[in-house]
């Protein structure tokens, strides 16, 4: 299925993108070395995602064709690796399974955003 990738809004205030991080510079290469088009996911533990995300995910509200971007966090600074789509959400009692369609991926480095400063490798951020 194709999805106009929509971001996520919340009463009036500003648009959301969904963020998800890697840690490991392996998964960065799988990713690229896929490219555009292929699917991939990423599963976090609840205690790894966001308290709004997790509602939104237990909702419903972050669903198909929802906009997110990946980053990677393994290095000095976190870089911006690959924005995507989502296609499904796998929820079970020990993790949230976030399978995506790639939609760009960043060939040349660019840092994003801080990394959260309390262990969150799944978040909303600010478009």
């Amino acid at each position: 299925m194709e999805y106009e990738g929509q971001e996520v809004e919340h009463q009036g205030r500003e648009e959301k993108v969904l963020q998800m991080a890697i840690k490991i510079q392996w998964t960065v290469d799988n990713i690229r070395a896929l490219g555009v088009g292929s699917m991939y996911h990423l599963a976090y533990r609840p205690n790894e995602i966001s308290y709004e995300v997790l509602v939104h995910v237990n909702t419903g509200e972050i669903k198909p064709g929802t906009k997110a971007e990946i980053v990677f966090i393994g290095g000095p600074h976190p870089v911006r690796i690959a924005e995507a789509i989502i296609e499904n959400i796998v929820i079970s009692k020990g993790f949230r399974r976030f399978d995506f369609r790639l939609q760009k991926i960043i060939t040349h480095p660019e840092e994003t955003t801080a990394k959260s400063h309390i262990g969150l490798l799944c978040r909303y951020i600010q478009q």
